[in-house]
């Protein structure tokens, strides 16, 4: 079964619509700007009967954020393809700008190139719509619109085109969205019956300009070519890196420490510069005729000082064993973030959102325990218990540093804070069979429930595939332990579920 992907954002109003779908979501006819209540319609089991497979849906809201940062690494991977890689300017941009003129040849001609880029993404897993034409103005609109000029519809994913240079004709069936106006003024050209690029270059250009101003023809001017608009290049940073060769190979762990901390006083240096602190450092040993040793250090906070990285890597060169002589070192910074510097208190120690000694402790014991070894529990807007947190490493990772704090929880906890993953199967006597439980039997103790509060109802949504219907009790025992059990009522199972401490 595969899984239908949906990203989704809330508008002005309020509403959620679509912003993206995955390639399985667009064949069950999701498309992006539709209510989310109608993609989940189209999603669900057994909706529409000319479906081929079932899907998995899968719905998450888009983070702008997240979808530049993945953008503009795929644009340095996409330098592979042409020097001068751009991202599209607007404020949420989801196009690569190519400049490829020039460089088709060297792929065999210009439909070769095409069909390279899309073979590569779709080896990384990404469907993309590329298309070549004269001006970026249309190629991003024969990227979207290339096989759905006659009826108005966006191309299907994975579409390919390549416009012969000055072709006319193909260019004024373009939809008037491909000039990227205000969204006023689209749905004036919509009602005027204006819906196609050939109908706006047969319209007087004076006419246009005294009723819709002069943005609409600088917009089109630049879409024929009129105008030139350059590629602004998105120029990758230069990776944060140092090493240094031995010129003699040794095993002496005094000498590896001592260019250690020289190179790490380098590329401390060399963060200042840009403001950055790192909070993933990789650290590289080049043995003689033997895989490289690499250490991994991660980080709570973003930091800089060489002297507080070079203790924390002598944890992991401590539990090392050398094969062979250390003939090269390498240290690069994987994650950086902003460092950020705190005026110290003149009088006392002020509260802090991240103080020091939590940051040095959660720093040593990544570091020696392993990152994935020290999480912190993040909750999910989910209504299923085992579902409704995740964990997540505190070190090494930049949402730490962007994530909010949780207000206080009013009044008493309807939740225990310790969950059974999994829930722990249970034998309950009850005076009636859909009815509150009266004892029941855990670890071959019997517990005689004293009061008890509930039912509540749980119900999973049903794109998660098999739905789970539970009713939950809290139960007081006679020995005075609270505990969260509850009825799988498909057949009937006692569970327990967690227990408030």
């Amino acid at each position: 079964m595969s899984c239908a992907i949906v990203l989704y954002e809330q508008d002005a109003r309020s509403a959620q619509r679509v912003k993206a779908c995955s390639a399985a979501a667009w064949e069950h006819a999701v498309r992006p700007g539709m209510p989310l209540a109608e993609a989940q319609t189209l999603l669900e089991p057994g909706a529409a009967p000319i479906q081929k497979t079932e899907v998995r849906p899968c719905f998450a809201r888009h983070d702008v954020g997240r979808d530049r940062e993945a953008l503009v690494e795929l644009a340095e991977w996409c330098e592979q393809f042409s020097p001068l890689v751009g991202l599209d300017p607007g404020d949420e941009p989801d196009t690569l700008l190519l400049e490829v003129g020039g460089l088709a040849h060297l792929f065999g001609g210009e439909a070769a190139l095409a069909q390279a880029v899309v073979t590569a993404c779709g080896q990384q897993g990404l469907t993309v719509h590329v298309a070549i034409a004269d001006t970026i103005d249309a190629a991003w609109g024969f990227a979207r619109w290339s096989q759905g000029l006659s009826d108005g519809m966006r191309s299907e994913p994975g579409s390919m085109a390549v416009i012969p240079p000055g072709d006319v004709a193909e260019r004024d069936r373009l939809p008037v969205d491909v000039l990227r106006l205000p969204v006023r003024t689209t749905e004036q050209l919509y009602r005027l019956g204006v819906r196609r690029i050939g109908q706006l270059h047969r319209l007087p250009r004076a006419s246009l300009a005294a009723r819709f101003g002069g943005s609409l023809l600088e917009r089109l001017d630049k879409l024929t070519g009129a105008i030139a608009e350059p590629l602004v290049a998105h120029h990758a940073r230069e990776p944060l890196s140092v090493c240094r060769t031995f010129e003699h190979p040794t095993t002496h762990h005094g000498a590896i420490e001592h260019v250690l901390g020289e190179l790490l006083v380098q590329l401390s240096h060399r963060l200042l510069e840009q403001r950055q602190g790192v909070l993933r450092l990789t650290c590289q040993l080049v043995c003689q005729n033997r895989q490289p040793l690499q250490i991994d250090l991660s980080l709570f906070r973003p930091t800089s000082a060489p002297q507080h990285l070079l203790a924390l890597a002598k944890l992991q060169l401590a539990l090392l064993t050398l094969p062979d002589a250390v003939e090269e070192i390498r240290i690069r910074a994987v994650t950086t973030a902003p460092c950020e510097q705190r005026q110290g208190e003149l009088f006392g120690d002020a509260p802090r959102e991240h103080p020091a000694q939590l940051a040095l402790l959660i720093e040593r014991l990544s570091n020696r325990l392993g990152r994935e070894r020290v999480v912190c529990g993040e909750l999910q807007a989910e209504s299923q218990a085992e579902l409704a947190y995740r964990y997540r490493p505190l070190a090494g990772d930049s949402a730490s540093l962007r994530t909010p704090a949780l207000p206080p929880l009013p009044g008493p906890l309807l939740r225990p804070l310790c969950l059974f993953e999994p829930p722990q199967s249970i034998d309950v006597v009850g005076i009636a069979l859909d009815g509150p439980p009266a004892m029941f039997y855990y670890q071959r103790r019997r517990y005689r429930v004293a009061r008890c509060f509930g039912p509540e109802r749980i119900e999973t949504g049903w794109w998660r595939g098999e739905s789970s219907r539970r009713d939950y009790y809290r139960v007081e025992t006679d020995s005075g332990d609270r505990w969260w059990l509850f009825r799988r009522l498909q057949d009937q199972r006692w569970f327990l579920q967690g227990v408030f401490e």
